[in-house]
């Protein structure tokens, strides 16, 4: 009989290292690192169907919203589901098997950096040939709206068109970024007049073919040979679209200039890490610098969705009450406070409905069965 009880110490150290796991998972949720790079897209034919439950209320009414039946509506095709029709568009339009635009769709950050590093992308230049002639991203942005439909990502569309509905007094919209025109068709499909808008070629006439097989009708805009119009809109939409663009600050004062008085913008600053060629594309890597530059410019944040989203009215850039807004955010704002709030807000704060959504999920995987050796 040994001396001392080994299974003590195995006990005490089984349980530390679930503390430590359960402390890092928690770390995680509440303070997620900016990544650098995408990586593989999940296949929702592989995975077990996502919980509701484990999501935010927003998320849960976008889910089984009226625009949800909507957006999934605007994917399929011709009896077909969600899933094959977008591979049908795909393999269609790009003369693929099914099966190579399923790898491509998985892959498509992989054949991004192909098309990235087939030229020198440094200049105004080269950025705009890779901006005109990408492919990839076609298949990144169809199946991740297959992902927003299926649950197995942010529903930024149905969030962005719910949020119009209820708020723009107005009917007018911009899809600015406009990429395989998922955003596009699903406004017009609620009622607003829609253009398409976008600096890639490419992108365009993918979308362009795809909305007219449907019978879909949006107007179509490239921002290579156009200048958009003046106080034009109620609403734009940017998605996934500012970090992309090389100027942001003379883009975003387009943008201000498009919108109608006390009209919106709808947008994100997907920021990502520098270090590898799957963040090369993405021009910036401080959400918190380009908000200020935004705010500046002459809007005002008045809500978020989920975090994901935010949303910004245009106010006068040179009334009394935005300078004043302009004066304090220099002074509060600026490094090194700024960053101080920066880091602060990208802190998820354990709100009761975070704190359940977690009891929830780690319940979850503590029911899951071992996997077998």
């Amino acid at each position: 009989m040994p001396l001392v009880d080994t299974t003590v110490g195995s006990t005490v150290t089984e349980r530390r290292g679930a503390l430590q796991r359960m402390l890092s998972g928690l770390g995680r949720i509440l303070a997620p690192p900016i990544g650098s790079s995408q990586g593989l897209h999940v296949d929702p034919a592989e995975e077990a169907e996502p919980d509701p439950k484990l999501w935010s209320k927003l998320r849960r009414g976008s889910w089984f919203s009226e625009e949800m039946t909507l957006f999934r509506a605007c994917l399929r095709y011709d009896g077909m589901d969600i899933r094959n029709a977008i591979l049908d568009d795909l393999s269609r339009y790009y003369g693929l098997s099914s099966d190579e635009t399923l790898r491509r769709c998985r892959h498509w950050e992989e054949w991004s950096v192909d098309e990235w590093r087939a030229a020198d992308r440094s200049t105004r230049e080269g950025l705009r040939e890779f901006y005109n002639s990408v492919q990839s991203w076609s298949f990144d942005l169809l199946w991740y709206a297959y992902l927003q439909a299926s649950g197995f990502g942010f529903p930024a569309s149905v969030a962005a068109a719910r949020f119009a509905r209820t708020n723009c007094s107005g009917k007018s919209h911009l899809d600015f970024g406009s990429g395989v025109g998922v955003t596009s068709q699903l406004f017009s499909r609620i009622g607003f007049d829609t253009t398409a808008a976008d600096v890639s070629r490419s992108l365009l006439d993918f979308a362009q073919w795809r909305l007219d097989r449907r019978g879909d009708r949006v107007a179509f805009f490239d921002l290579n040979t156009g200048t958009l119009p003046d106080e034009r809109h109620d609403v734009v939409t940017s998605i996934d679209t500012l970090t992309h663009v090389p100027d942001f600050d003379a883009t975003v004062r387009d943008l201000h200039r498009t919108i109608r008085p006390g009209g919106w913008l709808l947008t994100n600053f997907d920021v990502r890490a520098k270090g590898t060629d799957g963040s090369a594309w993405h021009l910036y890597d401080d959400a918190f610098d380009l908000e200020l530059r935004l705010r500046r410019v002459g809007f005002v944040q008045r809500g978020k969705l989920d975090g994901m989203l935010l949303c910004y009215q245009r106010v006068d850039p040179r009334s009394v009450v935005h300078r004043v807004r302009t004066f304090r955010d220099r002074v509060t704002l600026e490094p090194p406070v700024g960053h101080v709030i920066a880091a602060c807000n990208r802190v998820r704060w354990p709100t009761p409905d975070r704190v359940r959504r977690y009891v929830r999920r780690a319940a979850g995987e503590r029911r899951k069965p071992a996997s077998a050796p």
